[in-house]
């Protein structure tokens, strides 16, 4: 019987931790089609706006909510893929740090998300010691929150059947507060959820890109511009949507041959 070493056993037992970190080679090659997967998805995105705009004008209720749910559902598949494409944005973060992000995020959806930001600002200086650093990451942490970790809560009920009444964790009887934000839900709502997400990855992009100068450059501007989208879709509703589409032509119905 062959006797292993002391050595030999620690090399079994404890693979080495960079055996699944990726090359610069990859991760650039990751980024290249993710960005092509992104886009398309985007196109997606375009088209059931479109439909469902078209869907208002012509006052069908019934597919303005069914296409409505679906775009909130889509939103999650867009936000993951964007998710990976700014992870793996070249010359951003290490191969290492790319596989503690990773790590994070299979623990939970808002974990991924705050050690991206984490790890972005990171490249930045030493911001939990630096209040204006600080206060500037909680306030990217917050509206992650807000647009990206809230609305995957209702994804969630959607996707397993919850469609007008969402149910607690046990499925034991109803959650009245998710209810009423499914029974809230619109277009102009699920809108703003892609647009604060596009505002989020150029964001960390100039953070892990040129994180010295970007950040109190570029950075600064995309903010004070998320800043005040946020400030003029503050009244937007579906009420007024409506009426405005309802100011333009309906599109004419193709027949079939």
């Amino acid at each position: 019987m062959q006797i292993c070493s002391n050595a030999d056993r620690i090399r079994v037992r404890f693979p080495s931790p960079h055996l699944n970190v990726m090359t610069d080679s990859e991760i650039y090659d990751l980024y290249v089609i993710q960005s092509k997967n992104v886009r398309r998805l985007k196109q997606v995105q375009a088209s059931l706006v479109k439909d469902i705009n078209t869907n208002i004008k012509r006052q069908n209720a019934f597919q303005v909510e069914i296409k409505t749910k679906l775009l909130s559902v889509f939103f999650s598949t867009l936000s993951e893929a964007q998710f990976i494409q700014i992870v793996h944005t070249p010359n951003g973060f290490t191969a290492q740090e790319i596989e503690e992000i990773k790590k994070a995020k299979s623990s939970s959806l808002e974990d991924g998300w705050r050690k991206l930001i984490d790890t972005a600002m990171d490249k930045v200086g030493l911001w939990q010691s630096n209040s204006d650093l600080l206060n500037r990451r909680d306030k990217l942490v917050n509206i992650v929150t807000e647009y990206i970790i809230k609305p995957s809560i209702l994804r969630n009920k959607i996707a397993h059947g919850q469609w007008e009444y969402a149910l607690n964790r046990e499925n034991t009887k109803e959650n009245v507060d998710l209810t009423s934000e499914l029974q809230d839900l619109d277009v102009v709502k699920v809108q703003k959820w892609f647009d604060v997400h596009q505002f989020m990855a150029l964001i960390i992009r100039d953070l892990i890109q040129s994180p010295r100068k970007g950040f109190h450059n570029n950075y600064w501007n995309h903010l004070t511009e998320l800043d005040q989208y946020l400030l003029d879709t503050k009244s937007w509703t579906f009420a007024s949507k409506k009426l405005a589409l309802g100011k333009k032509p309906i599109p004419e119905l193709k027949q079939q041959k």
